[in-house]
C-alpha cells in the first residue's frame, strides 16, 4: 500500500495529503454540522480559502451540501466516510494499530479513532460515530434488546446516534443495570432513553440506587415493574458499554472511604457492570446490584465496548482478560499508544 500511494504521488503531488485533509474535513463536518466555514477552518486550523476550495469540490462530488445555516454532510458523504476508512487507517497508521492492539488484547475485532480524549473533547464524539456506523453494519435485523451503560462515554455514544441503525430493526433500549449514584445526564436511564428517541425505538427504565446491599437487591427484584424491566434485561442480545478507570469510578460514585480503601489495597485498576478488578483481569469487588455481569456477555449476538483516554490504558488491558474476545473495541490513539507501549 505504500508503495502504491508513493507513485500516486508521484503523478499527481500531495494527493495523499489532499485525501486525508478532505477526509478530516468530512470527519468534522459529521461531527458538527451545521457548520460555518470559518468554524470549520478554527477547527481544522486551515485557511479559509484552503476550507472553501475543498468544499467547493465536495459540494460537486455530492458529498456535502450548503445550506443558509452551514454545511451539512449528505447521504453520500456519510457513504464515503464508511467507505474510505479502512484505507485511511492504512494511510494514516491506524489499521497497523489496529492489527497489533488486536493481538496484544487478544480481540477479533477492534476500531481506532484519531486523538486522546482526555485531551480533545470532540474524540469521544468520534467515537461515538463510530459506534453509530458500526451499529448500522452488524446491529442483527429484526427485534434486539439493546442493554446500555451509563458514563460520559455513553452519553457521547447517544449523542451521535443516527436514525438509520433503525433500517429494518425494532429496537428497545434498556439500562444494563440499576443505578442512580451518578448525575442525571450520564445515568443509564437517560442514556438509554436518548437512544430509544433518537431511533424511535422503544425504551424501560430500570429505577434503582447503585449501592444497595445484597438483601435489599433480593427484595428489589421482586417489585412487579422492577422485576418486568429485569426479564427485558435478561434477554438482551446486544450490549453497549464502556470500561472505567478503578479510582476514577469509585469516586465518581461516592463510594464510601471503607470500599474505596478496600479497591486500593485489592489493586484494582478496572470497573465494568460493577465489577471492580486488577490488571490481571481478577474480579476484587462487586457492587451489589441488579442487572447485566460481565459474564452475561457470552451469550450476546453483539457487545460493543467503547473507551478512550491514556488514563483508562490499564483498565482496558485489564479487562479484556476476563471477557469474550468477541467484543468489539472501539476505542482512540491515546489508549491504544498507551497499550501498546
Amino acid at each position: 500500500m505504500d508503495l502504491e500511494w508513493r507513485w500516486v504521488n508521484a503523478v499527481v503531488p500531495k494527493m495523499t495529503q489532499k485525501l486525508l485533509r478532505r477526509y478530516s474535513l468530512l470527519l468534522t463536518i459529521r461531527q458538527t454540522q451545521p457548520v460555518g466555514r470559518r468554524s470549520l477552518a478554527e477547527k481544522m486550523a486551515l485557511t479559509e480559502r484552503t476550507v472553501r476550495t475543498d468544499l467547493d469540490s465536495l459540494v460537486d462530488t455530492g458529498l456535502v451540501s450548503m445550506q443558509t445555516n452551514g454545511v451539512w454532510l449528505t447521504d453520500d458523504g456519510q457513504k464515503a466516510i464508511l467507505n474510505l476508512q479502512p484505507l485511511v487507517a492504512d494511510l494514516t497508521g491506524l489499521r497497523k494499530k489496529e492489527t497489533l492492539l488486536k493481538k496484544r488484547l487478544g480481540l477479533q475485532n477492534c476500531l481506532i479513532v484519531s486523538g486522546d480524549s482526555d485531551k480533545q473533547a470532540d474524540v469521544k464524539q468520534a467515537m461515538g460515530k463510530a459506534t453509530n456506523d458500526l451499529l448500522r453494519q452488524k446491529l442483527p435485523a429484526g427485534e434486539s434488546v439493546i442493554a446500555v451503560m451509563g458514563g460520559t462515554t455513553m452519553a457521547a455514544v447517544a449523542g451521535t446516534l443516527s436514525a438509520a441503525i433503525a433500517d429494518d430493526r425494532q429496537l428497545t433500549f434498556v439500562p444494563a443495570r440499576g443505578g442512580m449514584g451518578e448525575s442525571p445526564k450520564i445515568q443509564a436511564n437517560t442514556v438509554c432513553a436518548r437512544m430509544a428517541e433518537v431511533t424511535n425505538g422503544h425504551f424501560q427504565a430500570l429505577y434503582l440506587p447503585e449501592l444497595s446491599s445484597e438483601s435489599a437487591s433480593t427484595s428489589l427484584r421482586h417489585e412487579p415493574a422492577i422485576a418486568q424491566t429485569l426479564d427485558l434485561i435478561d434477554h438482551a442480545n446486544v450490549a453497549i458499554h464502556c470500561v472505567g478507570d478503578a479510582m476514577s469510578m469509585a469516586k465518581r460514585r461516592q463510594m464510601s472511604d471503607k470500599v474505596t480503601a478496600t479497591l486500593v489495597k485489592r489493586h484494582a485498576v478496572g470497573e465494568a457492570f460493577g465489577d471492580f478488578f486488577d490488571q490481571n483481569g481478577q474480579i476484587v469487588y462487586r457492587v451489589p446490584k441488579l442487572g447485566l455481569s460481565i459474564s452475561d456477555l457470552d451469550r450476546m449476538d453483539l457487545v460493543v465496548a467503547v473507551a478512550g483516554g491514556h488514563s483508562k490504558a490499564a483498565a482496558v488491558e485489564a479487562y479484556f482478560k476476563i471477557p469474550p474476545a468477541k467484543t468489539f473495541l472501539i476505542t482512540d490513539e491515546g489508549l491504544a499508544d498507551m497499550i501498546l507501549k
